[in-house]
C-alpha cells in the first residue's frame, strides 16, 4: 500500500503498484523534504520530557495550571504560554489522560507548533512533548492571496493543466474553493504562521485532494509564494465475511454489535442499505469499479441488515456475486478494526473515524469512505487521512498475481495496514518523510501481523506464501543499522515491524497477551512526537506500558540495534545512525525484567480461580468469577484484597471471606455480541508477585 500502500519492492515487477504503494520520487535523503526556504520550526525535533525529576517544576493546580508552569520553569514566556489552545482531550483504559495544544498568535495557528501533556490516573503531569515559537514580535503579512496560494499549490503538486477552482469565500482564517470534478474535495487555503527562527510571518496551508488518484496533498506556502514544505499524506447486523482471508479463515455469519455498545453506541448501520453500499457511523463502504469515486449503480436493496452472500472464489472478483462479498467483507472489517482500536484509545477524542462522536469530542463527519475493487489500479491499496473532520478515503484493488485475480477487499491484513495509517496519522501526527513514512508503514504492518498472530503480510493478496515484504518478520534480519532512504519507505519499515514481531513474541512468553500489547502500542502514540524516528517510537512504548514490560521493549529494540546509548538524527541532506545493543543494567541482560523475589513467607497466594455464567435472559447473561486465597498451609485466608482485570477492559478488586474467596460479576453481557469472557487476577494486596498471580480464568456464555 502506499504512503497507505503495501508495495515494498522493485516498481518494475508486476507489483509495480501506483502510486500509493510505491516510493515517491523526489524525496530527499533524509526526514524532511527540500524546501525553498525553512520552516524552521517545523524542521525542529520537538523537546520531550519525561523524567520524572523534570515535573518537580509544575505547581499544583488544575492539569493546564501544573502545564502552564511546568513550561514557564522550561524558559517559555508569558505570551507564549498564553498562545496555546488546548484542542483536544482524552483518556485510556488505565485512567491516564492526556492533552493537545496548538500554538495561535493573532488567532493564526502557527504550523508544526504543538504541545502534548500526559497526565498519570492521579492528576499529576508525568510527559509532555513541546514544539512552539516565541510569541513576541510582529507577523509579517503575506504579499499574496489565498488564490495565488492555491494556485501555487495546483501547479506543485498536479501540474499547470489543472485548473484553478472558482474562489468561494473566506471564513476566518480559511478560504474555500469551488469542488471540481478533478478534486475529491473542495480545495483550501488556511492563513497560517509560518516560524523562521525569531521571525514569524504569514503564510498559507493549502489542501488539495485528487479525485482520480486519491493524493492528498498539504502544501505550506510561504507569504513570498514558495513553497516551504510538501506532505503527501496518503499511505498508499449480519455478514458473510473472511475474518482473516481465504484459505486461513473459512466465510462464515457474524453478528453486528447492535446499538448500546461502548465502541458504536448506534450500531454499524445506518439508513438505506444495498448490497453494494452499506452505511453507518464508521464506514460507508461502497463498489467503485468504475473509478468514479461514488458508489456504483445496481446491487440489490437490504432491509433486514443481513449480507449473506457467498463467495465463489473459483470465478472472477468482478461477478455480481463476489461484489457483494467484497463490499460486506471490507464494510465489516472497517467496523471490526474501529471498534478494536476504540478499545485500546482511538476514540473520537483522539481523532477517529466517526460521522456522529454523540458529543464524546473530536470533530465528527468523517467516518471512512471505503471504495472496494476500486478501477483505479491494481495490486495496491491506499489510505488518504485528512484533519479530523474530513472524512479519509480507503482504495482497496485487485490484485493480479493468481488466476482468477484475487480481491484484497477479503484479506484482512490489507484492510488492517491501510486502516493503520489513519490511527498514527491521526494519534501522532505527521507521518511523511523517509523515516516516519517508514515507521507508518511498519506499524500498519504490526496491526495485521498481531490481530492475525501471523508473521507474513498480505500473502493472500499477493498470492505468495511468505507475503509481499522481503522475508517474514520472524525471519527478518534486519537491524537499524540497514536503513537506507534509498530502499524505500516500506523495505525500511520492515525494520520497525520486525521490532514489534519480537516484542510481541516476548510478551507471549512473558505471559502478556493481545490485550496488552494493543493497549501498549495505541496509549504508546500519545506519548510520541509528531514526525518521529524509530527511538521516539520505543521511548512511547516505555511512557506507556507499565513497568513490568519495559523491559521486554527495551529487549526487542536492542536486539535490532536500539537500545540505549543508540540514536538516529536527520538533516535534509543526510541521516546518521549509532547503533547500540545494549539494555539498561536493570534488565538482567534483556530477557525481560529479573525475576521477581519469592514471596513473604506465610504471604497469602492465589490457590484457585474458577468462573460461572448465568443466563439472564434469552439475550443477556451474568459471568462470576470467585478467587481461592490461602496461605502457605492451605488455610484459607480473610481479608486479601483480590484485584482482576477483564477481557473488556474493566478493572476491580474483591475482599475475601473467612472461607479464602471472593467474587465478582460482570453482568447485561449479550448473548449475541459476548460469547465469553476472561477474568485475570492481577494482585493481592496490591502485591503482583504473590504465589499464584497472574492467573487468567474464562466464562462462555450459557
Amino acid at each position: 500500500m502506499t504512503s497507505s500502500g503495501l508495495k515494498s519492492g522493485d516498481l518494475r515487477k508486476a507489483l509495480a503498484l501506483c502510486a500509493a504503494l510505491s516510493v515517491i520520487s523526489g524525496v530527499a535523503a533524509a526526514q524532511t523534504s527540500a524546501q525553498s526556504d525553512s520552516d524552521q520550526l517545523g524542521a525542529r525535533r520537538a523537546n520531550v520530557f519525561s523524567d520524572r525529576a523534570d515535573f518537580s517544576l509544575a505547581r499544583s493546580g488544575d492539569a493546564r495550571a501544573k502545564l502552564r508552569s511546568f513550561l514557564s520553569a522550561r524558559g517559555l514566556d508569558s505570551a507564549t504560554l498564553d498562545s496555546l489552545a488546548q484542542v483536544s482531550e482524552t483518556a485510556d483504559r488505565q485512567g491516564r489522560s492526556f492533552a493537545r495544544f496548538e500554538q495561535r498568535i493573532d488567532g493564526l495557528r502557527v504550523h508544526g507548533a504543538y504541545v502534548k501533556a500526559a497526565y498519570d490516573a492521579d492528576g499529576a503531569l508525568s510527559h509532555v512533548i513541546e514544539r512552539t515559537a516565541p510569541a513576541q514580535g510582529r507577523i509579517s503579512r503575506a504579499l499574496l492571496k489565498p488564490a495565488d496560494a492555491a494556485r501555487i499549490a495546483i501547479d506543485a503538486n498536479f501540474g499547470s493543466g489543472v485548473a484553478l477552482p472558482q474562489f468561494k469565500g473566506e471564513t476566518g482564517a480559511l478560504s474555500q474553493f469551488a469542488k471540481t470534478s478533478f478534486f475529491h474535495q473542495a480545495p483550501s487555503a488556511e492563513r497560517v504562521v509560518i516560524a523562521k527562527g525569531a521571525r514569524l510571518e504569514e503564510g498559507f496551508l493549502v489542501e488539495t485532494w485528487s479525485e482520480k488518484d486519491n493524493l492528498l496533498y498539504h502544501t505550506l506556502i510561504d507569504s513570498l509564494g514558495r513553497v516551504v514544505s510538501n506532505e503527501l499524506r496518503t499511505n498508499e447486523d449480519s455478514y458473510n465475511i473472511f475474518p482473516v482471508h481465504p484459505g486461513v479463515s473459512a466465510q462464515t455469519m457474524a453478528n453486528g454489535p447492535g446499538s448500546g455498545n461502548a465502541q458504536s453506541p448506534s450500531g454499524w448501520l445506518s439508513g438505506t442499505q444495498k448490497s453494494i453500499l452499506i452505511q453507518g457511523n464508521n464506514v460507508r463502504a461502497y463498489l467503485d469499479r468504475d473509478n468514479n469515486n461514488n458508489p456504483d449503480s445496481g446491487g440489490s436493496t437490504i432491509t433486514n441488515g443481513v449480507f449473506s452472500t457467498a463467495a465463489n472464489l473459483s470465478q472472477d472478483p468482478a461477478t455480481a456475486q463476489n461484489q457483494d462479498v467484497a463490499v460486506q467483507n471490507l464494510f465489516y472489517l472497517n467496523n471490526i478494526i474501529h471498534d478494536t482500536l476504540y478499545s485500546y484509545g482511538f476514540t473520537e477524542s483522539a481523532g477517529n473515524f466517526q460521522e456522529n462522536n454523540f458529543g464524546k469530542g473530536g470533530r465528527a463527519s468523517d467516518s471512512v469512505d471505503a471504495e472496494a475493487q476500486d478501477g483505479g489500479g491494481t495490486n495496491n491499496a491506499n489510505f488518504a487521512t485528512p484533519s479530523d473532520g474530513s472524512n479519509p478515503r480507503m482504495q482497496m484493488y485487485l490484485w493480479t498475481q493468481s488466476s482468477p485475480s484475487r480481491d484484497g477487499d477479503v484479506d484482512s491484513d490489507v484492510v488492517w495496514h491501510e486502516y493503520g495509517h489513519g490511527l498514527t496519522w491521526r494519534m501522532i501526527g505527521s507521518m511523511s518523510g523517509n523515516i516516519s513514512g517508514a515507521i507508518g508503514e511498519g506499524m500498519s504492518d504490526v496491526l495485521s501481523i498481531i490481530q492475525n498472530n501471523d508473521d507474513r503480510v498480505g500473502e493472500y493478496a499477493y498470492n505468495n506464501a511468505n507475503g509481499i515484504r522481503s522475508s517474514r518478520y520472524s525471519q527478518h534480519q534486519d537491524t537499524i543499522g540497514d536503513f537506507n532512504s534509498s530502499r524505500g519507505v516500506h523495505r525500511n519499515g520492515e525494520i520497525y515491524a520486525a521490532t514489534l514481531w519480537d516484542m510481541w513474541q516476548g510478551y507471549q512468553t512473558a505471559g502478556f497477551g493481545e490485550d496488552e500489547i494493543m493497549q501498549d502500542i495505541v496509549s504508546g502514540m500519545n506519548y510520541t512526537p509528531s514526525g518521529p524516528d524509530y527511538f521516539d517510537m520505543r521511548d512511547g512504548l516505555l511512557a506507556a506500558a507499565p513497568s513490568n514490560r519495559d523491559c521486554l521493549i527495551w529487549s526487542a529494540f536492542a536486539a535490532r540495534g536500539m537500545g540505549e546509548g543508540g540514536s538516529m538524527t536527520s538533516s535534509v541532506f543526510s541521516i546518521r545512525i549509532t547503533e547500540s545493543y545494549t539494555v539498561p543494567s536493570s534488565c538482567s541482560g534483556g530477557g525481560g525484567e529479573p525475576p521477581p523475589p519469592p514471596p513473604e513467607p506465610g504471604a497469602p497466594a492465589l490457590t484457585g480461580l474458577t468462573a460461572t455464567s448465568v443466563a439472564n435472559t434469552s439475550l443477556r447473561w451474568t459471568a462470576t468469577m470467585t478467587a481461592h486465597v490461602a496461605d502457605e498451609n492451605g488455610a484459607p485466608v480473610s481479608g486479601v484484597s483480590v484485584s482482576y482485570r477483564t477481557s473488556k477492559g474493566a478493572t476491580g478488586s474483591c475482599t475475601t471471606a473467612a472461607s479464602g474467596e471472593c467474587s465478582a460479576s460482570v453482568t447485561r453481557l449479550s448473548s449475541k455480541r459476548d460469547p465469553s469472557i476472561s477474568f485475570t487476577v492481577t494482585a493481592l494486596d496490591g502485591d503482583t508477585n504473590a504465589d499464584g498471580v497472574p492467573q487468567t480464568v474464562t466464562a462462555t456464555k450459557p
